[in-house]
């Protein structure tokens, strides 16, 4: 039987899912003025559907991860492609002061890292999955904090040059345009920040239980994951930064050396569970 903590968790973890389903479906329908965008929350339906299934029975806790990969692959990653791609996208028409302005997408964007959090500590009361779950799940939701601030550049960006381009366009235009994030460059990061979304699933596929209720790593599928996230995620994401700083001007420094740490701590546990380059297996 779950503690009272653990359901309590079970039950923000539901509240803070309705909102955000709720929060990203409004963007779409408030800037196209048409409500049947709305309808779009069903798409956050298989993820709550196999999340209750499996806290029916704690056997079916092995399968915790296919609810991140519906959550991520069928609801957050359309909605994302919804509100920040196409050729005229969302993020372009926010008004910063309504309700569903930029800072109120930040927010809700920001909620995906604690979903996580949420969803794998109220898992279970095993004292073997906890050891082994919070770190993985403080690395996991640190990978997708970075994410998301990805894409926060890609809100500043609009939300700066709308202002200025509205009060005085012509006085500093020439100061401006040089300084503009192009939207090819846009794109790079919002693709790459979904990336990012779509690699976290991997992570979670890296523990197993056994026979004997214990939780362990699968070793193969963590280095297959640790090189993809390390290879198509830090190590682009530490260029684009890079980018952003020396060519556009963008204070970047803190991601920056989060990237740098995460790729020598990457490469280091890769080392490890090779046995090579003088490391030793931990596991």
């Amino acid at each position: 039987m779950a503690s009272v903590l653990i359901w309590f968790g079970r039950f923000a973890f539901f509240v803070l899912y309705g909102l955000q389903s709720y929060s990203l479906t409004s963007y779409p329908a408030v800037y196209n003025s048409n409500a049947a965008f709305y309808a779009l929350i069903i798409l956050f339906t298989p993820a709550l559907g196999l999340w209750i299934w499996i806290l029916c029975d704690d056997k079916n806790l092995k399968w915790l991860f296919v609810v991140w990969l519906a959550y991520v692959w069928f609801a957050l990653i359309p909605l994302i492609g919804i509100i920040f791609g196409g050729d005229d996208p969302i993020e372009n028409k926010l008004n910063s002061e309504a309700f569903f302005g930029p800072n109120v997408l930040k927010m809700t964007l920001c909620v995906s890292p604690l979903l996580l959090l949420l969803l794998l500590s109220t898992g279970t009361d095993s004292m073997s999955y906890r050891d082994l779950i919070w770190l993985l799940s403080l690395r996991i939701a640190l990978d997708l904090f970075d994410s998301v601030e990805m894409l926060e550049v890609v809100l500043e960006e609009n939300i700066v040059h709308h202002n200025i381009s509205k009060e005085c366009e012509v006085v500093l235009e020439e100061i401006i345009v040089p300084h503009n994030i192009p939207r090819s460059f846009e794109n790079a990061i919002i693709a790459f920040a979904c990336i990012s979304f779509i690699l976290s699933p991997l992570e979670l596929m890296q523990v197993k239980t056994n026979d004997y209720g214990q939780w362990k790593y699968r070793k193969v599928i963590s280095c297959a994951q640790r090189t993809a996230q390390t290879l198509l995620v830090n190590c682009v994401f530490l260029s684009l930064r890079l980018a952003l700083f020396r060519k556009y001007g963008r204070d970047a420094s803190i991601f920056i050396a989060k990237n740098g740490i995460i790729i020598l701590l990457s490469l280091f546990e890769i080392c490890s569970r090779f046995k090579c380059c003088g490391c030793e297996e931990r596991y």
